[in-house]
């Protein structure tokens, strides 16, 4: 028998687990969950993995991270949908900003990414991207969203220049969201999935040129496909 290989990241599947040991522990919104050196021990997983799963279920909306005290349980973790709808930071920045961020510093990065990317670089964006699409047409959303920022960050990470990669991770929960599933038509995230293509193939040719305005593209169409306009009015 043929078993197919769960082509997400660690973390990513990590994420689910996670949400299942909140849920089987009883915690309710403002329950502390259990420190990241617990979970890891738990798991079977390392420290920075964990953190790594954490960063992304913040950024998910369901749960909160508050310096020296740990991470809490938000009211999203109770509503399905609470993940996936809405912008959590407006104390902080407003979506416009943070698609402008991306369309100038990713357009950037996927330049720098097509002079060093390898032939396993590029497999593994190509798993990543097959990853996404999969989770799309089984209506795993999450998953999708999840699969979505690591293509992203991957890319950073090619491109070699250490800063870029650090500030997308940084911001990584922030990002998250400009990447979930549209409110009302979630099956439009194939449309990145095929924009995904577009800039895989020009990472394949060594077209920097291609892959900036293909990722810029990807970018302007993501905040379409989300409502946001991309110039701030």
């Amino acid at each position: 028998m043929r078993v197919e290989k769960d082509r997400r990241p660690v973390a990513s599947q990590l994420v689910q687990q996670i949400r299942r040991l909140i849920t089987d522990a009883g915690l309710k919104p403002g329950d502390r969950v259990p420190p990241q050196r617990e979970l890891a021990q738990r798991l079977g997983v390392s420290r920075p993995t964990v953190r790594e799963a954490v960063l992304q279920l913040e950024g998910m909306g369901v749960i909160r991270i508050e310096p020296a005290r740990g991470a809490f349980v938000t009211e999203g973790f109770e509503r399905p949908d609470a993940d996936l709808t809405g912008w959590t930071f407006e104390q902080r920045f407003s979506e416009v900003e943070i698609y402008q961020l991306r369309f100038a510093l990713e357009g950037f990065t996927v330049k720098l990414a097509a002079r060093h990317a390898s032939q396993e670089d590029l497999s593994k964006l190509s798993d990543l991207n097959e990853a996404m699409r999969e989770a799309i047409e089984q209506s795993r959303f999450v998953d999708a969203m999840e699969c979505d920022f690591t293509l992203h960050m991957t890319i950073a990470e090619i491109a070699g220049n250490r800063s870029i990669s650090d500030i997308i991770g940084l911001y990584r929960p922030i990002i998250t969201r400009t990447q979930r599933p549209p409110v009302l038509e979630p099956t439009r995230l194939q449309e990145a999935f095929v924009e995904h293509g577009a800039i895989l193939r020009a990472l394949g040719r060594r077209d920097g040129e291609t892959a900036a305005i293909a990722m810029r593209h990807h970018i302007v169409q993501s905040s379409d496909r989300m409502k946001v306009p991309f110039i701030a009015s």
